[in-house]
């Protein structure tokens, strides 16, 4: 069992972008994998990728020896993805040679962090490294929650009181997670990297 950071960077918008641009399904995939390569390109020791889930990115930090410094490499970490993938939002905008449906509607993706502190065990399938246990369940249905806006980053009590980030407040609430019960969120706004922003 090991103590770690559990994030999942999610596209928002994905469902509606792809039902929406139902006829351009391989512009639409083309879009949505340049977003999610421009996170990974973020991603460096000790973040680590777990799997690809569709729209999404599931990583985790495992708290070595050094937690405080692997607590600091994530806190600032997280502005960066934001940073990353409004630019590549931009480019892709900026780029576009096509009128589809998907090129066209490139501006309404967003992105939302979910980040829980927690317990999980790792063990291996097809050598490849599987996360299980109760907090990497919370953190995947955190991606679900009563937060009104698209564009955030999420955290758990835990997870605050880990990563202490210095940026705006956009909602707290509580979560209920069936089978697991109330879970207290903080929502930030990811500051001047929104990819809103022009």
């Amino acid at each position: 069992m090991h103590a770690l950071l559990l994030l999942l960077a999610d596209i928002s918008g994905y469902t509606r972008f792809m039902v929406a641009n139902q006829t351009e399904l391989s512009h639409g995939h083309e879009i949505i994998g340049a977003l999610l390569e421009a996170i990974i390109e973020e991603v460096e020791i000790p973040l680590t990728i777990a799997k690809f889930e569709g729209d999404a990115v599931f990583l985790y930090a495992i708290k070595s020896e050094d937690a405080d410094g692997v607590l600091r490499h994530v806190r600032d970490k997280l502005p960066r993805f934001f940073a990353a993938f409004s630019t590549r939002l931009r480019e892709l905008a900026a780029t576009r040679t096509c009128e589809c449906g998907a090129c066209r509607n490139v501006n309404e993706l967003r992105l939302k962090v979910v980040v829980h502190s927690g317990k999980a065990v790792t063990y291996s399938i097809a050598n490849r490294t599987e996360l299980a246990g109760v907090d990497v369940i919370i953190a995947h249905r955190l991606l679900k929650n009563s937060i009104t806006s698209r564009e955030y980053i999420l955290l758990t009590e835990s997870a605050k009181r880990d990563l202490r980030l210095d940026l705006p407040l956009l909602q707290e609430s509580t979560e209920e997670i069936e089978d697991i019960g109330a879970i207290r969120v903080t929502a930030y706004r990811p500051s001047n990297f929104s990819s809103a922003n022009p």
